[in-house]
């Protein structure tokens, strides 16, 4: 079938609208024809009501009237009385007259007969009483009783018809009533059985002419849903079902040519998608890993310190026993078992906190000491802080027990700590103030708060800092997800964390956390994991004796009669131990615990050699490097680095300029005798000052 002798389904529906409209506006016309007509008989019939109420009311108010004016002991003028008495009279008749006018039945008229009977003898009786009013005779007295008895008659003949009529119109109206009841019924019937019958013609034509090429469509879909790429819809003969068929004819025949390109490209896109979440994932581990790793580069070089004292020592101590000259108990214990022990006790709570924070506590939020993470913490970024010369303030507040997962615990303060020390150690301040991270802690209600806050350049955009992704660093140094992972675990514990910047510089950081139970605690209090705190770093500086000749306060000026190394470490028992080392070369030595003190040294002092630690509080080894590379260019070739990370990337520059002037921490005594050789060998650049 073309399209042109197809119907459109629009007009189709079109006519069954009007169809439907005017046969139902006939039926309303018929009900509101009927509803008038009923109306109108009602109005009839309340009308004839009234009416005869009006006119019994009329002669009854006519006969009291006539009474009255017969009984009236004083007249004026005995014509004028008649006159009036006439006149009234006349007017009851007239209504009574009235009466016959209405559809009446054949008892009714009888009845009003008697009425009109009554009447008359009633106007004769007061003819009477008013012909013998002057008279005081018993024949007045006679008349007047019997015009009462007539008017009593009159009225109770005349409430029995009232009654009568009463009774008819209740039976009219109970005649109409009944009638109308029917009626009701018949139309409501009528009006059912047309509504019924229009939805079931509507209906039929719906299920044709849409239900029916309807649920063929919704069956073609399923089955190309469900992988039938062959399935076809029959012509219609309706222009527009006809049209969607050809729609998806057309639709189907493409999905079945596409149908074979996508499967090819399905098990690539699976494969990019396993890709985006494994790469999403990695991300996450390595925002984490990120900060473990700063922080474990760190804790490296904490850790090769005394363990290159601990190895230095040692072998120290073996050498001289196998020179067969035994140490004396004070030698003994001053220049090798008391640096061992110090340094060996040093390196395992090193590794322990280490262990304490890299341990996989389980998932439940549960009290945790705060104090204990926050020490954890701390004991490890130390050395991060020192050596970025920022410092970090923990004010002294009491213990508490916190909600929260420990290692998550320790993972937030971590975050927040390395953001202050990456904000601080990036920024030059012209004051020459020195950078300062402090940590608060109050109780509020049943929170406790803990404020982070530095003293640096603040925050570019607070609002932002825990959207995932978001960060200020250079590409390829942070991906942005630390402080939303202090987010989301500070909402695991059910808490919630703030950041703000700081009126005249700085950010502040706002933890609250939610105050443990004393219920849930047992007797002993939180759980705790607690590691001692490390022993304080030996700061002070190193004081030289004669044991070590040649310090950097003694002997100002006066030339060396030996080749002079200098040693630069902030570490006082390495500094000892590579003392001991190198007085078994013959040199003196000259030690210096920063990189100021070995500046003010090389002024005053001819050395040969320079043997530096990298990483330093206040300044690294790189400072004293670039600084010798100026102004005292001959030590260049004698200059080596002794650090725990030779690998550092800040490291790279000399290491390929200078590529054995590396010495790893810890080091073979041996190996580091020779380095050292090497170094007072190598001819110096220019001649030293």
């Amino acid at each position: 079938m073309n399209q042109s002798a197809r119907r459109s389904l629009r007009r189709r529906l079109a006519l069954v609208g009007v169809w439907s409209a005017l046969t139902t506006a006939l039926l309303l016309a018929g009900l509101a024809v009927y509803s008038s007509r009923a109306q109108q008989q009602l109005r009839v019939t309340t009308l004839g009501v009234l009416e005869e109420q009006r006119i019994g009311d009329a002669v009854i108010r006519g006969v009291m009237q006539q009474i009255s004016i017969a009984g009236d002991p004083a007249p004026t003028r005995r014509s004028e009385q008649v006159a009036r008495f006439d006149s009234v009279g006349s007017a009851v008749y007239e209504h009574l007259r009235g009466y016959l006018s209405r559809p009446l039945s054949t008892q009714e008229r009888q009845q009003i007969e008697r009425v009109k009977e009554e009447h008359q003898q009633l106007e004769v009786a007061a003819r009477r009483v008013m012909s013998a009013a002057s008279s005081t005779s018993s024949y007045s007295v006679d008349a007047s009783a019997d015009m009462r008895r007539h008017a009593f008659t009159l009225l109770d003949v005349l409430r029995d018809f009232v009654t009568m009529r009463e009774r008819a119109l209740e039976s009219l109206v109970d005649t109409q009533a009944d009638t109308m009841r029917r009626v009701t019924v018949s139309l409501v019937l009528l009006v059912a059985i047309f509504a019924l019958a229009q939805v079931l013609v509507v209906a039929r034509f719906v299920r044709r002419r849409v239900t029916m090429p309807l649920e063929l469509f919704g069956e073609a879909v399923a089955r190309v849903g469900a992988g039938d790429r062959d399935v076809r819809l029959p012509a219609a003969s309706d222009q527009e079902f006809a049209q969607l068929a050809d729609s998806f004819n057309a639709m189907s025949a493409r999905l079945a040519s596409a149908r074979a390109d996508l499967e090819t490209r399905n098990s690539s896109l699976s494969e990019a998608l396993a890709e985006v979440r494994t790469t999403k994932d990695e991300l996450v581990r390595s925002e984490t890993l990120s900060a473990i790793g700063r922080m474990t580069a760190g804790l490296a070089h904490e850790l090769n310190n005394p363990l290159a004292t601990v190895l230095a020592s040692s072998e120290l101590l073996a050498s001289r026993l196998r020179e067969g000259a035994a140490p004396t108990t004070a030698e003994l214990d001053v220049h090798y078992v008391a640096p061992i022990l110090h340094e060996a006790r040093r390196a395992r709570l090193l590794v322990r906190s280490l262990l304490q924070f890299a341990r996989r506590g389980d998932s439940e939020v549960r009290p945790v000491p705060f104090r204990e993470s926050l020490d954890v913490v701390t004991e490890l970024r130390q050395f991060a802080f020192a050596a970025a010369g920022v410092r970090l303030e923990v004010a002294g507040f009491a213990d508490a027990c916190v909600m929260a997962e420990r290692q998550h615990l320790q993972g937030v303060l971590l975050n927040v700590l390395n953001n202050a020390l990456d904000a601080l150690s990036n920024q030059v301040r012209d004051d020459g103030a020195v950078g300062v991270v402090r940590v608060d802690a109050r109780r509020e209600a049943a929170s406790f708060v803990v404020t982070i806050s530095d003293n640096g350049p603040g925050l570019r955009d607070p609002s932002r800092v825990f959207e995932a992704f978001y960060t200020t660093k250079d590409v390829g140094e942070g991906t942005g997800l630390g402080l939303a992972l202090v987010d989301r675990f500070m909402t695991t514990f059910g808490g919630s964390v703030t950041a703000e910047n700081i009126d005249g510089g700085g950010a502040r950081f706002t933890l609250t956390f939610r105050l443990a139970d004393p219920a849930l605690l047992p007797a002993s209090g939180c759980v705790t994991d607690h590691v001692p705190p490390l022993p304080t770093p030996v700061t002070t500086p190193v004081v030289v004796d004669s044991v070590f000749p040649m310090a950097p306060h003694a002997k100002v000026g006066a030339a060396p009669p030996r080749a002079c190394v200098m040693v630069v470490d902030d570490e006082a028992p390495l500094l000892r131990a590579q003392d001991l080392l190198l007085r078994r070369l013959g040199v003196d030595v000259v030690l210096c615990g920063s990189v100021a003190e070995a500046q003010a040294a090389l002024d005053v002092r001819h050395v040969h050699v320079v043997l530096c630690d990298v990483k330093m509080p206040a300044a690294s080894g790189l400072v004293l490097y670039e600084w010798i590379e100026q102004h005292r260019p001959a030590l260049v070739p004698r200059f080596a680095f002794v650090t725990g990370d030779v690998e550092a990337p800040e490291l790279q520059r000399f290491a390929s300029a200078h590529p054995t002037a590396l010495i790893a921490k810890p080091f073979d005594v041996r190996e580091y005798l020779e380095q050292v050789r090497r170094l007072l060998d190598a001819p110096p650049a220019a001649a030293t000052r």
